[in-house]
């Protein structure tokens, strides 16, 4: 199973790791060469638009998608399938055009009296419509990925619409002037042309399906009675990644948005590994069954391991160099946000700590309790944010959003082991932290000894050096099982280069 997880993995990070690389670029475009009034005033754009895709049903629609699919697959029913896509597409079509209407005409209110910042009601009018335009693009986009397949929604969502989206931005912020009204009209663009592409290939490399010539077999009540119970979780989600940003909005200045919202996305950029493996776990561990208790709770530790091994060198490094590393990538003014990205690099480094105990317990069944320990840690990320934010700015938001995080992953370990009497943490994490921490200590103190300031030029090489003295240490430390040689030399048979992996392994160990 693990073998299937990383080759999916594999797949999975590189989608993930271009679409996030090019979400990211665009993000730096806004906020370096606009500033960071308008990059404030765009993240406020797109939390409206996390909020509106939530409240229009989102989440539960793409689950049904993903449960009734391909139970009509196996049964060969092209009725049925054309007719759940639909039904989903009403439903969430419906829902959004109601929240988008409420978005464009509370658009004003919303702009002043909470934001303070009239300036936005047309940025909050634009990403309400577009979540008009996603609604449709979404459920074709999810209906795809019913057919086992993630190739479409990796080049259509992850690379198509991001190379559209940065492509207009470049050529109207620069070219024609529009500021950040053309990095706006760009990500709609975005969304619009993406939408085409991903209906070219549900139809022609998938279907035809929506188009299929058969009448179809509308599943709304099903949809609804499946979908409902989940329609809160998505919201409360929602509710949990853009607090923050929404109270500091209300408290602070639109730069202060945008000098967060920098902080942010850069220490997710160390769980891009950890995610694309996590996006697999769920499914990968279901597949063992209840019958094979040790292998599941074997395929969790050894999860956790490559997740944490992954992503603590990074962290160690985003720690160390936060402030040298946010303005090189936004700019000078973006100093202010490195304390907030090293708190937010630490909560990030105690969930991949944590592991995916989360699909562990989604595996076995408890739904439960994973809604209520979203709906504390939403509760408590609200209470820290209003009480932190107007001490601390932005340092108080990271404090905020990382403490209820860091309880959220807490509680869940808790509840894996009393519930199921797992733990995931795997014994040679311990390795995988003297290692990074000899090795980060060293460079360290190199770099202190040449430098009295660290120039932005050395951070690459150091950074390389670091990760290269980091790798010898783990190897001869015994980083790599048996169990995890016997899944790399499994890997590179699949690709003809066994005895390559073999010589290599050798070599490193």
């Amino acid at each position: 199973v693990l073998n299937k997880l990383l080759m999916g993995a594999g797949f999975a990070t590189v989608g993930m790791f271009l679409s996030k690389a090019m979400g990211y670029l665009y993000r730096i475009i806004v906020g370096r060469y606009i500033g960071p009034e308008a990059y404030g005033q765009l993240s406020i754009g797109i939390m409206i638009l996390g909020f509106a895709r939530a409240f229009s049903g989102a989440s539960p629609m793409d689950s049904a998608l993903k449960r009734f699919i391909p139970e009509y697959r196996e049964k060969d029913d092209l009725a049925s399938i054309k007719g759940v896509t639909l039904s989903t597409i009403h439903i969430s079509l419906g829902l959004s055009i109601i929240v988008g209407a409420v978005i464009f005409v509370s658009a004003d209110f919303i702009a002043v009296e909470f934001f303070k910042s009239p300036d936005l009601a047309n940025i909050i009018r634009i990403f309400g419509i577009i979540g008009i335009i996603k609604a449709p693009y979404d459920r074709i986009i999810e209906t795809s990925l019913g057919f086992n397949t993630t190739k479409y929604e990796v080049l259509t969502k992850n690379l198509f619409q991001n190379i559209v989206k940065i492509g207009l931005t470049l050529l109207l912020v620069f070219l024609f002037g529009f500021g950040l009204m053309g990095a706006v009209w760009a990500w709609m663009a975005a969304v619009l042309l993406s939408s085409m592409v991903a209906f070219y290939f549900l139809e022609k490399k998938l279907g035809p399906i929506l188009t299929a010539d058969v009448k179809p077999k509308y599943k709304h009540k099903e949809v609804a009675v499946f979908g409902y119970p989940l329609f809160f979780s998505g919201v409360i989600a929602k509710a949990q990644g853009w607090t923050d940003t929404a109270v500091i909005g209300y408290f602070m200045s639109n730069a202060d948005v945008g000098f967060y919202n920098a902080a942010y996305p850069t220490a997710m950029l160390i769980m891009i590994p950890s995610q694309a493996l996590g996006s697999l776990a769920l499914s990968s561990i279901s597949e063992l069954g209840t019958k094979k208790e040790k292998s599941r709770e074997k395929a969790l530790k050894t999860l956790t391991n490559w997740s944490f091994a992954l992503v603590f060198p990074a962290f160690l490094l985003m720690v160390l160099f936060s402030e040298q590393a946010i303005k090189i990538l936004f700019g000078n003014q973006y100093g202010v946000a490195a304390t907030a990205l090293a708190i937010l690099a630490f909560s990030n480094l105690i969930s991949a700590t944590v592991g995916n105990v989360g699909s562990y317990l989604q595996s076995k069944g408890h739904t439960k309790i994973i809604f209520y320990n979203t709906l504390v840690t939403v509760v408590l990320n609200l209470a820290l944010n209003i009480y932190l934010i107007p001490k601390y700015g932005i340092t108080g938001a990271a404090i905020a959003t990382a403490t209820s995080a860091i309880l959220g992953e807490l509680l869940i370990f808790v509840e894996t082991y009393r519930y199921e009497d797992v733990i995931s943490l795997h014994p040679k994490m311990l390795k995988t932290m003297i290692s990074g921490l000899v090795s980060i200590t060293a460079i360290y103190l190199i770099v202190d000894n040449i430098f009295k300031v660290t120039p932005y030029w050395a951070l690459v090489p150091a950074a390389g050096v670091f990760f290269l003295l980091h790798l010898l240490i783990f190897l001869k430390i015994g980083g790599l099982t048996d169990y995890d040689r016997e899944i790399i030399l499994t890997l590179a048979r699949k690709i003809d280069s066994e005895e390559t992996a073999e010589k290599i392994l050798e070599k490193l160990t």
